[in-house]
This record gives C-alpha cells, sequence and structure tokens, in this order.
C-alpha cells in the first residue's frame, strides 16, 4: 500500500503544478493582524462568543507549508484505471471486508435507520480515511485561518472557517481537537466544517466523535449521502455498472452526450440525458462480460465516460449523484462504487 502511494506521488510530480505554485510571500504582522481583526469581527457579528474568537484566534499564524500544498496540487494526467490501481489495491479491498465484517451488525443497525447499504458506507470511509487509519494531525483552525487569508479559495475558506468556530463554539468538539488534513477535512469521514454542520450525527448519545467512534463516524456518512435536496437515496439499486457500448453504434451518439455541471458540483462532468435501463439495453449497451443488463423501467440511468469515448464507459444510477457530491470527481465516484462492489462480494 505504502509502495502505491509512493509510485503514486513520483508519477503525478512529474505533470505540471498549478500556476499558482510559487513560494508563498507571506504577510507581514501587520496584514495579517488588519485582516484577522476584521474576521473576529465578521466572527462575532454572526454569534461567536468572544470566548471562543479570542481563544482559537489570537495566537494563529498563517502557515506557509499549507499555502504551499494548497497551490500545489499536481496537475495529474492520469487514466481511470491508473487511478483505480492506486486507489482500489487489493490491501484495501482485503481491509474493507474484514471492517465490513467486524462491524457487521452495527453498520446493518445503521444502514436500516437511514435506509443504505452498508457497503456504500464502508467504500466511503476506505476512500477518504483508509478506514479510519489515516485522517491528517493538522489544528484545523490553523489550517483553515491560512487558506482563508489567502486568495486562491479565500471567500470558500472563511465560511469553513466561522463553521468551524461554530462547531467549537457550540461545545460538538472539544478545542484542540479538531484536526484533519491540511484542506481542512476532518475525522474519518474526511467532512469539511460546513458539511460537519450540517450532516454528522450523533448515534451513540455522547456527542459527535467521527474521530474515534465507528458509529458516529457510519451514521454521519450515512446521513450525508442519503440527506441530499431532492436526490434521496435509493435502497433497492446500486451506483451503476460498467458497460460495453453496441459494436454498431453511431459515433454521433457519444457526441450528443453533453458536458453537464451538476449543481453544487465545481467539475464539470460527461454523462447522457437520463433513459431507463431497458432503453439502454435496447440500443445495445450490455454488462462488462455480455450479459443483458437488468430489465427496470422504472429506474434512471445515464452513460458516463469519465476518459471519453476511448474510455471506459458505465451505466450510473441516481445513486451515483449522491457519491459525486461527497467528492466531485467522477474517478472518485466511480471508485467508491467499484470498492462497495468488491468489498460485498
Amino acid at each position: 500500500m505504502i509502495f502505491r502511494f509512493v509510485i503514486l506521488f513520483l508519477f503525478i510530480s512529474f505533470n505540471l503544478y498549478s500556476a499558482d505554485c510559487e513560494k508563498p510571500k507571506m504577510p507581514t504582522d501587520e496584514e495579517w493582524n488588519s485582516w484577522l481583526s476584521n474576521i473576529k469581527k465578521e466572527a462575532l457579528e454572526i454569534g461567536i462568543s468572544q470566548n471562543i474568537i479570542s481563544k482559537e484566534l489570537n495566537n494563529v499564524k498563517p502557515q506557509s507549508k499549507i499555502i504551499m500544498r494548497d497551490r500545489c496540487q499536481p496537475a495529474s494526467t492520469m487514466t481511470l484505471d491508473e487511478y483505480l490501481f492506486y486507489t482500489i489495491t487489493k490491501d484495501k479491498i482485503f481491509a474493507g471486508k474484514n471492517f465490513l465484517k467486524k462491524h457487521k451488525d452495527l453498520l446493518k443497525e445503521i444502514g436500516e435507520h437511514f435506509k443504505i447499504q452498508p457497503r456504500f458506507i464502508v467504500a466511503v470511509l476506505g476512500m477518504e480515511s483508509y478506514y479510519g487509519r489515516n485522517q491528517g494531525k493538522i489544528n484545523s483552525i490553523i489550517a483553515i485561518t491560512t487558506l482563508a487569508f489567502d486568495r486562491r479559495r479565500s471567500d470558500f475558506y472563511k465560511k469553513q472557517l466561522f463553521a468551524a468556530l461554530e462547531i467549537l463554539d457550540k461545545n460538538l468538539v472539544p478545542s484542540g481537537e479538531l484536526k484533519g488534513s491540511w484542506g481542512g477535512a476532518v475525522g474519518m469521514t474526511q467532512m469539511i466544517p460546513t458539511t460537519f454542520l450540517e450532516t454528522a450525527y450523533d448515534w451513540d448519545g455522547d456527542g459527535i466523535d467521527i474521530w474515534n467512534s465507528y458509529a458516529d463516524a457510519f451514521a454521519s456518512t450515512a446521513n450525508y449521502l442519503t440527506s441530499l435536496d431532492k436526490n434521496p437515496w435509493f435502497n433497492d439499486s446500486t451506483w451503476g455498472r460498467e458497460v460495453l457500448p453496441p459494436k454498431n453504434i453511431s459515433s454521433s451518439f457519444f457526441d450528443s452526450i453533453k458536458q453537464v455541471n451538476p449543481k453544487g458540483c465545481g467539475a464539470v462532468k460527461r454523462r447522457s440525458i437520463a433513459k431507463t435501463l431497458s432503453e439502454w439495453s435496447k440500443l445495445g449497451f450490455t454488462k462488462i462480460n455480455g450479459d443483458p443488463l437488468p430489465v427496470r423501467d422504472d429506474l434512471e440511468a445515464r452513460l458516463i465516460m469519465p476518459d471519453g469515448i476511448d474510455g471506459r464507459m458505465f451505466i450510473v444510477y441516481p445513486n451515483y449523484k449522491n457519491i459525486l457530491y461527497y467528492n466531485c470527481s467522477s474517478y472518485y465516484a466511480v471508485s467508491v462504487g467499484l470498492l462497495s462492489d468488491k468489498i460485498s462480494n
């Protein structure tokens, strides 16, 4: 596992980095204190207590290494197959199977409550934190305050900073224990603070703890995936499946597939208009092994091609969109779906 991620790092390091990838010019004390003073005023105006504002922000300093991490994310040119090679490893599948089995009863209970199959909860945690093992240990207030000051995504991170302060002000998480990645994502679920406030769930009744409580991490993930407005989770269907196109289909059919930008999802995704599974079957699409697709006229399905018409194709169902909202990447959503299949087999 470690070897693969080392190779992954080396692979993407040879690709072009963001144009903003340069050593950041850090603010002077005067610039930082002036900006931070305004942030404190805004926080107080929206209802954050003076005690938390002073306790969390009085001594915080910007971190150049965090700005560098944000600006210098590699612009990877990996294909889907290469991405899957590094993200769905044999050891991750093996660990996922054991994890699913170990927490079977709890996952069943939570799955029935939220009406979601447990394998999807486990697959998300597998992708986000290797089932809770890799959560990050960076102080979230320091990371988020630094990124809120930086010009690249200041507005987004100001919202995250105020949300993080609200989490601490409500004592949902004790001060000093709000820790995670350099980008502000926290816990086994790697939720950003606004998402934490919206969907983090206290399943075991002793306070929300997505760092140490599997019950809370499972319930929080399930709550997020099943609570999206106007896009319910369908417990009687899966995420989708890989398909083979008919050999005689016209290339103009694929040209008609539009670039669609799902609301609230920043990345543009290539996917078709919705058809029923029966309609896809009539067009000649089959399962990857050549077997016919299931006959269902009540299930909306779309064709996606993450690498274009020369790459692998998938028919995806409404549940796929919910996964896409967790992380707006077609590679990520497909990976969660495929991992959920593999750990449940």
